[in-house]
């Protein structure tokens, strides 16, 4: 099963659970999880579109194109838009 944490404010107002576990027949990428998940993720899709999602897997930082499988953990964090408070903000010097 894959755990689903979601953080930030502005996410947290748009999906109902916070946190969410998906049993996974086979591997999948995180994209192709939100997608196949509407009833959970359907309030991150405008985010998504809007590339303003942090995603990690086991605390490593991913993208939308890498894959988890049962025994991970997905985070999901608001990154951008209006919401500067939102999530942890990453600065380059």
């Amino acid at each position: 099963m894959v755990k689903v944490l979601i953080f930030g404010l502005a996410l947290r107002e748009v999906v109902e659970d916070q946190e969410v576990e998906i049993t996974l027949e086979n591997a999948t990428t995180i994209r192709q999880l939100l997608e196949d998940f509407p009833d959970h993720f359907q309030g991150l899709m405008p985010f998504l579109h809007a590339n303003e999602l942090m995603l990690t897997i086991n605390q490593k930082i991913s993208t939308l194109e890498a894959h988890v499988r049962n025994g991970d953990i997905l985070k999901i964090t608001h990154q951008g838009g209006e919401h500067h408070t939102d999530g942890a903000m990453w600065h380059n010097p």
